[in-house]
């Protein structure tokens, strides 16, 4: 799927993403790497990729569309995205908590998984093109410049 450049970081960003959702899956289903390893590799990718990630989303992207076409926060698409990411926050914190305990739940490995690529699917095929087509080029260009600038 072609991505306006200005928005390729998120759509690369996925790519990892998707990997990690089924690695989730694959330990969760013992075809994959014991639980517990498959819950710290994806804990260290949640805290240096996916949890910069939504807040890249939450703080730059979805504010300059609030800016330049406001009504799109009110799509359901968009307020799903949302509820999706505090989902996957809260079972990133659950997954945490279960490794930190040595009792990692493939119940949780599943559901991470699952959720982190449907959320990932609704961003890129639903999402992502409601953004395109509701942002101007200059706005779409704002995104690009917050986003070289963000910590």
């Amino acid at each position: 799927m072609k991505r306006h450049p200005n928005l390729r970081e998120f759509s690369d960003d996925h790519h990892g993403g998707l990997v990690q959702a089924l690695r989730l899956r694959r330990a969760a289903s013992g075809t994959g790497e014991e639980p517990t390893e498959g819950a710290r590799a994806f804990l260290e990718f949640w805290r240096e990729d996916t949890a910069p990630h939504f807040r890249k989303e939450e703080e730059v992207l979805l504010p300059v569309a609030a800016i330049h076409a406001g009504e799109l926060l009110d799509r359901e698409p968009v307020l799903e995205m949302l509820v999706q990411h505090a989902r996957i926050r809260g079972l990133a914190m659950r997954l945490g908590g279960e490794a930190e305990r040595g009792k990692v739940q493939g119940e949780t490995l599943r559901r991470l998984g699952e959720l982190l690529e449907a959320h990932i699917r609704l961003e890129e095929r639903v999402v992502f093109p409601l953004i395109e087509e509701s942002l101007s080029e200059r706005a779409l260009r704002e995104v690009a410049d917050r986003l070289a600038v963000f910590d």
